[in-house]
């Protein structure tokens, strides 16, 4: 599988596929990590719509444990 292929969606959904992690889950870290307030239903919609920064990514691979500080 190449990952320059893949959308964002379906990056971050292979990676919890990876992680045997729920997307809810992935939510609620990332609004831990980040100190944010952010809805399970925000969170999907921005996926779907392809709308993830670099930022959102990284904090989304530091958080799967992908990315070694």
């Amino acid at each position: 599988m190449i990952i320059n292929d893949m959308t964002d969606y379906q990056l971050v959904k292979f990676l919890l596929n990876k992680e045997y992690m729920l997307q809810k889950d992935l939510s609620d870290k990332l609004n831990a990590y980040t100190g944010k307030n952010t809805k399970p239903a925000n969170f999907s919609a921005k996926l779907k719509r392809e709308y993830l920064t670099f930022k959102d990514l990284k904090n989304i691979c530091e958080i799967l444990g992908m990315i070694y500080i």
